[in-house]
C-alpha cells in the first residue's frame, strides 16, 4: 500500500472527499445527508491512517488504541459530569452513543493527535513538542467548534464556548503528546499530512461560510 501510485491515488481521493464534503455541507438541502455520513468519514480516516502507518507493531497498536479509548473516556466524563470542557451535549451527527458519548469521538482524538505527530516528526524528541502539539490542537478546535455546533455534532449550554474547553483541550492533548515523546512513538505516514491539511481546509471554509451565511 506504500507504493507511490497507491499513495498518489489515495491522496487525490482524500482531497476529493473533503471538497465534496465542503460542497455538501454548504448546500442546505444536502447538509442533513452529509451529517449522516460524518461518522463513516471519521472511521474511514482512522482506517486509512492505520493502513499507511509505518512501522506496524504491537507497541504502536496498543498506544493508538489507548489514545482512542482515552479520547472517548474524557469526552464521556465531560459530557456527563461537566468536569471537563464545560457544559455541552452531543447531537446526532456523530452517530450511535454510549452514555451520551458517540463511539467515534475517540477516533477523532486519535486522528488529530496522530496527524499532528506525523507532521511534527522533526521536533518529536524536543522538550517543546507537547506544547506545540497541544497548541495546534487548540487552534484546530477553535476552527472546528462553530462548524460542529452548526451541524449538530455537539452544542454548548450557553451563548459562548467556554475558555475551559480550550484549556482542557490543551492540557489533555499536551499530556498525550508528552506520552508520545516519552514512549518514543515512531510514526511514518505518507498520507497524514494531506489528511490533516484537508481537515483544516474543511473546517476553515465551513467556518467562514457559516459565519457569513
Amino acid at each position: 500500500m506504500n507504493h507511490p501510485n497507491s499513495i498518489r491515488i489515495v491522496r487525490i481521493l482524500i482531497v476529493i472527499w473533503y471538497l465534496v464534503g465542503i460542497a455538501g455541507f454548504m448546500n442546505r438541502s444536502l447538509q442533513l445527508y452529509f451529517q449522516m455520513l460524518t461518522p463513516f468519514g471519521i472511521i474511514a480516516a482512522a482506517l486509512l491512517l492505520m493502513v499507511f502507518h509505518e512501522p506496524k507493531n504491537l507497541k504502536n497498536g496498543l498506544i493508538f488504541f489507548g489514545i482512542a479509548l482515552l479520547g472517548f473516556v474524557v469526552e464521556l466524563i465531560g459530557v456527563n459530569t461537566q468536569a471537563l470542557f464545560g457544559f455541552y451535549g452531543y447531537g446526532n451527527s456523530l452517530g450511535p452513543k454510549l452514555w451520551n458519548t458517540p463511539f467515534v469521538i475517540g477516533l477523532n482524538w486519535l486522528i488529530l493527535i496522530y496527524c499532528i505527530s506525523s507532521i511534527a516528526q522533526p521536533i518529536r524528541d524536543s522538550w517543546y513538542f507537547p506544547l506545540i502539539g497541544a497548541s495546534a490542537m487548540v487552534v484546530f478546535d477553535w476552527l472546528m467548534e462553530p462548524v460542529a455546533v452548526a451541524t449538530d455534532m455537539w452544542s454548548w449550554f450557553g451563548d459562548t464556548i467556554p475558555v475551559k474547553n480550550y484549556l482542557d483541550w490543551f492540557l489533555i492533548s499536551g499530556f498525550i503528546f508528552l506520552i508520545f515523546r516519552i514512549l518514543k512513538v515512531d510514526i511514518h505516514n505518507r498520507i497524514g499530512g494531506i489528511l490533516l491539511l484537508m481537515q483544516v481546509i474543511f473546517f476553515l471554509v465551513l467556518n467562514v461560510s457559516f459565519r457569513i451565511a
